[in-house]
């Protein structure tokens, strides 16, 4: 019984882990295109500088990455725990 919970919580944990991994990669991502055009945002001088800068495309890009990204993180967060308890657990029954 216990070598099957211990399976099973194995498998969870490498499933989160994986998970984890990848959203570590995708929020990287989301995260420089969220400091790229909060920069934007910020700093509207920005757009005379560089008039190829469109800060009304950077506003509605910022919005619409901020909640892909906070969903992102919060999944993240939650494989993060599972991890966590995992090893936790793990180390209180060895």
């Amino acid at each position: 019984m216990v070598n099957i919970q211990l399976y099973n919580m194995t498998k969870i944990y490498l499933l989160a882990k994986q998970i984890h991994n990848v959203l570590v990669i995708f929020i990287t991502i989301i995260g420089i295109a969220m400091a790229t055009t909060g920069m934007v945002l910020k700093f509207p001088a920005i757009t005379r500088l560089m008039p190829f800068v469109d800060y009304e495309l950077s506003r509605k890009v910022h919005n619409q990455l901020s909640t892909i990204f906070g969903t992102a993180f919060i999944l993240m967060a939650i494989t993060g725990i599972v991890m966590y308890i995992f090893l936790h657990s793990k180390k209180r029954h060895s």
